[in-house]
């Protein structure tokens, strides 16, 4: 767990309740998409489970257990639910005890909530569960009661800019460019990195919001961009641009205000009225209408009308 990049009071944390055999059976680590988080929790299971690091995240070991969210809606689906519930009541196969990670845990519908909430009440002492959200206020909160809460931190841009020269062998511009694009999260610095599409969505929205685009081509284009993503990664992809689309918004206040250009995380070439309260409201209609499967087209024209 030392390799571990940033959140050092979690880590800590962590490291005592081991040491001292306290850890609590349910564990909820909250924070942005790419924070960390799924490392902390495969590194938690590695130490539970007393096994090599390579059977961890290759996920072959057999007392432990993964959980995500399935299927073009990108949701943990009941019977999944289900049968992790009768598995947890089962002893483990090998290990001292038996780990459940649940990925983008606020992705559970109510009746899967619900059907784990009887678990999380009357924990097996031989299983741990890690609950893993970058949205807890969309989770129950008869489930957030039953957990412990650990609030993961955005990292530090400096240690994001220094892991990508190290590991990437990136110039000190680009490093720290990414850093600061980023928002703190290192995973959306190598996805920036590694993956086109997430800058080429923003860049046609952009270009869209400064009138240097139609807003219906934009779209099209943004559309095409994401068409053969579905479930989780689809719903993913889209709440990255709606975060960048924030983060235009709150640099056009800071413009209008005269803030220190050095803040900005975009360029802004063109003044833009875009207020962020009016982008708040319009990025939870997006979101109220994602969530009744309307058209990524649809609701795009939410944003750029």
């Amino acid at each position: 767990m030392k390799a571990l990049l940033g959140n050092e009071p979690i880590k800590a944390y962590l490291e005592k309740a081991i040491q001292t055999d306290s850890l609590h059976h349910t564990l909820l680590f909250s924070g942005m998409e790419g924070i960390g988080k799924s490392l902390y929790a495969k590194a938690l299971a590695r130490r539970l489970l007393d096994c090599c690091e390579t059977r961890v995240q290759k996920e072959l070991h057999p007392d432990l257990h993964i959980l995500r969210p399935e299927g073009k809606s990108g949701l943990h689906p009941v019977e999944q639910i289900r049968e992790m519930i009768a598995e947890i009541h089962k002893p483990p196969f090998e290990a001292p005890k038996k780990v459940f990670i649940f990925m983008d845990a606020e992705r559970m519908q109510p009746v899967s909530a619900n059907a784990l909430l009887k678990t999380l009440e009357e924990p097996d002492l031989d299983s741990s569960i890690l609950l893993l959200s970058s949205a807890p206020n969309e989770m129950l909160p008869t489930i957030l009661s039953r957990a412990v809460h650990l609030a993961f931190q955005p990292l530090p841009k400096d240690a994001i800019a220094g892991y990508l020269q190290e590991k990437r062998t990136l110039s000190l511009e680009k490093a720290h460019l990414l850093a600061r694009q980023s928002h703190g999260s290192l995973g959306a610095a190598l996805r920036l990195l590694d993956d086109e599409r997430e800058e080429t969505a923003r860049n046609l929205l952009f270009s869209a919001l400064d009138g240097k685009r139609s807003p219906y081509t934009a779209i099209e284009e943004i559309e095409a961009l994401f068409e053969d993503l579905e479930g989780i990664d689809f719903h993913r992809q889209v709440e990255w641009l709606l975060a960048a689309y924030l983060m235009r918004a709150r640099d056009a206040e800071l413009a209008r205000e005269k803030g220190p250009s050095e803040l900005l995380y975009y360029p802004l070439d063109i003044p833009s009225p875009l207020s962020l309260d009016q982008a708040h409201a319009r990025v939870l209609r997006v979101r109220l209408a994602l969530e009744r499967n309307v058209r990524l087209s649809a609701c795009l024209h939410l944003i750029l009308a």
